[in-house]
């Protein structure tokens, strides 16, 4: 009998390890949001619309391994990455409630992987990050057919799976040791049970080299510092509701709904020509982005106008050309503001605009 209850608690996650994925998949759905704006901040840098930020895509399977690591049952990481995926929702993510898709199916290859391999150590880790990671990629495609080339899909799915091996993989194991050392018991590998933890001596026991824990401290603090800063200074909540704020070298700087401006709705028709993808041509009912402008009366001798969304993007347009523009619109979609900018490539399309900045 006793022996039927330890296998079977071996498969049942108990009360310390459903609050384990709550933690977990709370604080990473949260961050989830701020990698993110790094890879946005990637995809500026790249001059892609989408694909630069696969270089940080190890960072959202980052936390579902750590659930892996700790609990070290069946079902740990699918059950952390649903959790995950519907918190990122309503955060605020911008792909909606397919994220809880991106991440559900995350968790499950890592538990199906970690099944297969049957170990949990740095090789399994890795191998279970990295195919994870680059799993979004896919997911996404079939959600969302861009139009984008084979060959440039495969290239950025091959640096999300860098991506999950050094980041997922090798980094959750690192922290995995260490806070593994800093409880009093461990888990068996074998039986998923607690034992006595036993840190290890040069004697003939482990101990973590001391140059690893100084790089994943240095990882972690930069992490949660560029966060902190994140949140503090550049993150909008979703439910404060689409509101955009004009600022900067103008006479009037104004914080407005789209609907105050309802008397100067226009419909265009554009088409979205980016480097790798292209959204055929089709309406948009926006306001002309000339007409909130001309509003705040920008100061004279003032030549630019930045435009930020809430996750950090921005782009740069000149200014007069933007007051001369009657194609370039700021339209609802999706709870958020989105520019429409007809005459320009495809990454000045600014998705979630919560900030006009003219200089």
């Amino acid at each position: 009998m006793e022996k039927e209850i330890r296998k079977n608690k071996k498969y049942y996650l108990s009360n310390r390890d459903l609050l384990i994925v709550a933690v977990l998949s709370g604080i990473g759905g949260v961050i989830s949001t701020y990698v993110g704006y790094l890879g946005n901040l990637l995809n500026r840098v790249f001059g892609v619309p989408f694909g630069a930020g696969q270089f940080v895509s190890g960072l959202h399977v980052f936390w579902i391994i750590l659930a892996a690591g700790l609990i070290r049952k069946p079902g740990a990481a699918t059950a952390a990455g649903l959790l995950k995926g519907v918190i990122e929702l309503f955060t605020g993510s911008s792909h909606g409630i397919a994220i809880v898709l991106v991440s559900l199916m995350q968790g499950v290859i890592v538990d199906v992987i970690l099944l297969l391999t049957r170990r949990h150590n740095l090789v399994s880790y890795m191998l279970a990050g990295g195919i994870a990671a680059a799993s979004n990629v896919l997911t996404f495609q079939l959600l969302y057919f861009s139009g984008a080339p084979r060959t440039y899909i495969l290239f950025i799915s091959l640096i999300a799976l860098v991506s999950g091996v050094l980041l997922a993989g090798s980094f959750g194991s690192s922290v995995l040791e260490i806070v593994l050392q800093a409880r009093p018991y461990r888990i068996d590998a074998g039986t998923g049970q607690e034992t006595d933890a036993v840190v290890e001596t040069k004697g003939g026991k482990r101990i973590l080299p001391h140059v690893r824990l100084a790089i994943t401290a240095l990882l972690l603090l930069a992490f949660s510092s560029g966060a902190v800063y994140y949140y503090a200074a550049v993150f909008e909540p979703p439910w404060t509701g689409p509101v955009c704020h004009v600022e900067g070298a103008v006479e009037k700087p104004d914080s407005f709904q789209l609907s105050d401006f309802k008397q100067y709705e226009t419909t265009v028709t554009a088409e979205l020509k980016g480097t790798v993808t292209t959204v055929p041509a089709q309406d948009y009912t926006g306001v002309p982005l000339r007409v909130i402008l001309q509003n705040t009366h920008p100061l004279a001798g003032a030549k630019t106008l930045v435009v930020t969304a809430t996750d950090g993007y921005k782009v740069e347009f000149e200014l007069q050309k933007v007051l001369a523009d009657e194609q370039i619109l700021l339209i609802r979609e999706d709870n958020t503001l989105r520019l429409i900018a007809a005459n320009y490539p495809g990454g000045h399309w600014v998705k979630m605009v919560n900030k006009l900045t003219v200089e």
